[in-house]
């Protein structure tokens, strides 16, 4: 029976990434794999770990922020410094001069970059890097998942928190709800049955609140904990 696995936040762990699918008897051939976004920066092995995310027949990311910032890099070789100096651009830029990437290569890898979409859809589930903005609903997740790809740039919105790659509001109340909030100060559960998952906020282990139909899976990887994946249909997950 096929499975339907995701991962969270893997941020160039390639090592991390193939022991967890090891864990989790992943094999390419039957299982789809997902991605919460930000593939990117801060581990070893950026260039190992597109080549083969590439590889595999049905892998469906969404666009995290660093997934932006990489996207750019290799399809115009932008080079801000906000990913630059801050956020892990300089040891990504130097892993793909230490593998003499030619630049077709890199072309081809942010074209296939670019096709991944801000927000994914289907039938059970929503998948998106940093959650739902605070009043959005259905009509404005489907607009968004619906968008052309592009190769550079992020003309979504003018203020980038109020987007769901960096808005974190949404997994900020289901934990709150957790812990009794009221109602009244809280983003509403999304009106939808379909399971919910996310990246973009580390935690120390998974986060799932059937309140707000919501797996949080970012345990970390980039930062020296746990790289997560997990059964979307039965929440069991391993770890690396």
């Amino acid at each position: 029976m096929k499975r339907h696995l995701i991962v969270g936040d893997i941020h160039g762990q390639y090592e991390r990434l193939r022991e967890a699918l090891d864990k989790a008897s992943f094999n390419p051939d039957d299982d789809i794999l997902y991605s919460t976004g930000d593939i990117s920066d801060r581990g070893p092995g950026m260039v190992e770990l597109i080549r083969y995310l590439m590889s595999l027949d049905d892998y469906r990311p969404v666009l995290g922020n660093h997934d932006l910032w990489l996207r750019d890099y290799l399809t115009s070789d932008s080079r801000p410094a906000v990913w630059v100096i801050g956020n892990g651009g300089r040891e990504t830029i130097g892993q793909f001069d230490y593998h003499s990437v030619s630049e077709n290569e890199k072309e081809r890898m942010g074209m296939w970059l670019s096709r991944a979409p801000y927000v994914r859809i289907e039938d059970k589930y929503i998948i998106t890097h940093g959650g739902i903005p605070k009043g959005w609903g259905m009509k404005e997740l489907e607009a968004i998942a619906s968008l052309r790809p592009r190769i550079i740039g992020y003309p979504i919105v003018e203020d980038p928190s109020s987007s769901p790659i960096w808005n974190r509001s949404y997994l900020q109340s289901a934990m709150a709800a957790e812990h009794g909030a009221s109602p009244e100060v809280l983003d509403p559960p999304l009106a939808s049955n379909k399971r919910i998952f996310i990246g973009h906020t580390p935690l120390d282990a998974p986060f799932i609140s059937e309140l707000y139909h919501l797996r949080a899976i970012d345990t970390g990887g980039g930062h020296g904990r746990a790289l997560t994946v997990m059964d979307m249909d039965t929440d069991e997950y391993w770890q690396a």
